[in-house]
């Protein structure tokens, strides 16, 4: 009775976090926050109209079946959700493409500065990781950018805090749930949930299992997910638009680009335009690494959680398709937090 008793009071508190989010005197603090998005988003889409007929059609394909390649037909959440607004509205489906980009941008900053707040960050410094963290995902800009990108970056921050909070099972599984209607990279959710049946030692290099329902319930979404993803790829996929050749190196759709992009990473870009690329996640790896001893289970769990979508980037994407690198923002963001900010450092379970 004790147990439940307190875990109804978590709900009750983070409910009214929630709750005084929206209606707290910080209310101006939050429409500064809009602005600031607002102007993210205009020098966004100063970046993208002159390719936006390509990009709303690489959308659109989707819900007809015809996307650019298979590996995009299982992303429906963004593309069928821009056709909604489209026909609720009544505006082209290019201008709901534009006006959806606007309210997940917003999402996100929103998100983002209702964490850093509650973690007790002064607002000067708040604004300002934000201010960072949107000039960063300008700068990491690509000549493509889907709506599954912009989802992924409200979804994958709501991941990052959960595990740096130690959410419960249930919040990650409610995450997995949207987010593989949207990308198969919500299969990270049940790789972290497997991760997280362990305990890790620093001191000793080991990890012991704590959690086996944990691991059984990770395992069994996991290949849940990788089923609905190749089943609805090719129960929804019709054709390639404009005759684009078949590429021979796939794995359940996806291509294999690992020697390339290994390549690309340690050498390549030190003798073109994409060098940032590669100092990115090289110094941003070497300073988590060298702090490394600093970390408790959980902040070490959330650098695992990052060398994956890394080593996955590497394998199954390009490196230097920066648009892939959006979701590491919110995992390097908290990782450089936790090992900087005592507030941010303290544990909350929900």
């Amino acid at each position: 009775m004790g147990y439940k008793t307190n875990k109804y009071l978590k709900v009750f508190r983070l409910s009214t976090d929630l709750f005084q989010f929206a209606f707290n005197k910080d209310l101006a603090n939050y429409a500064l926050v809009v602005f600031i998005t607002a102007c993210s988003f205009t020098i966004l889409m100063s970046i993208h109209l002159p390719n936006i007929n390509e990009l709303t059609s690489a959308s659109f394909g989707v819900t007809e079946g015809k996307p650019h390649w298979l590996a995009y037909q299982n992303r429906l959440l963004g593309p069928y959700t821009i056709l909604g607004i489209s026909r609720i509205i009544g505006i082209s489906f290019q201008a709901a493409w534009t006006f959806f980009h606007w309210l997940t941008l917003q999402t996100f900053s929103i998100i983002f500065f209702w964490i850093l707040r509650r973690e007790g960050l002064l607002l000067k410094n708040a604004l300002t990781h934000l201010i960072l963290v949107l000039s960063a995902f300008l700068i990491l800009q690509h000549y493509w950018f889907y709506p599954w990108d912009s989802i992924d970056l409200v979804l994958f921050t709501c991941f990052a805090y959960g595990i740096i909070k130690s959410f419960s099972k249930r919040f990650f599984i409610l995450i997995f749930i949207i987010g593989i209607l949207n990308r198969e990279s919500a299969l990270f959710l049940p790789i972290y949930l497997m991760l997280d049946s362990f305990n890790f030692s620093k001191e000793r290099f080991s990890f012991h299992l704590t959690k086996p329902k944990s691991l059984i319930i990770g395992i069994g979404i996991l290949f849940s997910g990788i089923a609905y993803t190749k089943i609805i790829r090719h129960l929804l996929f019709v054709s390639k638009v404009n005759g684009l050749p078949d590429v021979k190196n796939e794995l359940l759709g996806n291509h294999i680009n690992l020697f390339w992009n290994i390549k690309q990473l340690f050498f390549y870009n030190f003798t073109n335009n994409n060098f940032y690329v590669s100092l990115f996640i090289i110094l941003s790896f070497g300073y988590f690494l060298i702090n490394l001893r600093r970390m408790d289970d959980r902040i070490l769990k959330l650098l695992i959680m990052t060398l994956f979508i890394i080593l996955n980037i590497i394998i199954f994407g390009l490196v230097n398709e920066t648009r892939m690198h959006f979701i590491l923002l919110p995992f390097f963001s908290f990782l450089w937090l936790c090992l900087n900010q005592k507030n941010f450092n303290s544990k909350k379970e929900y």
